[in-house]
C-alpha cells in the first residue's frame, strides 16, 4: 500500500505544474494574435425632434496583433461600424486602427489591458435635401482609446471582451463612436 501511495501522491503534486505548463495561455514569450469581434457601435450624435433617431447598430472588427511581453504590445484593426438613422438621413462608418496596448495578467488564463492609438476613418452622411443637414463624405484621422479583457480558454485561444471610443470626422465636424464587442482571438 505504502509503494503505491507515495507515487501516487508525488504524481498528484506535480499535475498542476504539468497542466500550467500546457494550457498556460500566457506565456512570457512575445506572442501574435488573431481576432475577431462583433457587437454594437453607439454613434454619439445630436438628433432632431422632427425626426426618428438610431444611434445604434451592430459592428464587427478584425485585428492582429503582437506583444512585446506580456504587457506592451501593438494591434492593428479594421471596423465596421454599421449604419444608423438620425436627422432624416443614413450615416456609416469605417475605420483602420493601429494602438498601443498595455496590460497587466491576472493569474495565469486572464488579462486586462488598455489601449490607444490613431485611426483613419471614412464616414457616409446621406440625407434628403428637405431635411436641410449636412450630407457627404469625409475621410480623415483621429483617435481611439479602451479597454478590455481577455481569458484563456487554451494556450491557443482566448475570448476577449472590449470597449472602444473612436474619433472620427464626419460632415459637419467630429463626433465619437463607441463600441462593445465579444469575440475570440487565436495566438501563435
Amino acid at each position: 500500500m505504502r509503494k503505491t501511495l507515495i507515487p501516487l501522491i508525488a504524481a498528484l503534486a506535480a499535475s498542476p505544474a504539468f497542466a500550467q505548463s500546457i494550457f498556460d495561455p500566457m506565456p512570457s514569450a512575445a506572442h501574435n494574435y488573431v481576432g475577431v469581434s462583433g457587437g454594437q457601435a453607439t454613434f454619439k450624435t445630436n438628433c432632431s425632434d422632427l425626426f426618428t433617431c438610431d444611434k445604434k447598430d451592430t459592428a464587427w472588427k478584425v485585428y492582429g496583433g503582437s506583444g512585446v511581453n506580456d504587457v506592451l504590445g501593438v494591434e492593428l484593426g479594421y471596423t465596421d461600424f454599421g449604419k444608423i438613422s438620425a436627422n432624416g438621413g443614413q450615416i456609416e462608418a469605417w475605420a483602420g486602427t493601429l494602438s498601443l496596448t498595455a496590460g497587466i495578467p491576472v493569474g495565469d488564463r486572464f488579462k486586462v489591458f488598455a489601449k490607444g492609438g490613431g485611426l483613419y476613418g471614412k464616414t457616409d452622411v446621406n440625407s434628403s435635401p428637405s431635411t436641410l443637414f449636412d450630407s457627404g463624405h469625409k475621410n480623415g484621422w483621429g483617435y481611439t482609446y479602451g479597454v478590455g479583457a481577455a481569458l484563456g480558454v487554451t494556450r491557443t485561444v482566448q475570448v476577449r471582451l472590449d470597449w472602444d471610443r473612436h474619433n472620427m470626422d464626419f460632415v459637419g465636424g467630429s463626433k465619437d463612436v463607441d463600441m462593445w464587442s465579444a469575440g475570440v482571438q487565436l495566438r501563435f
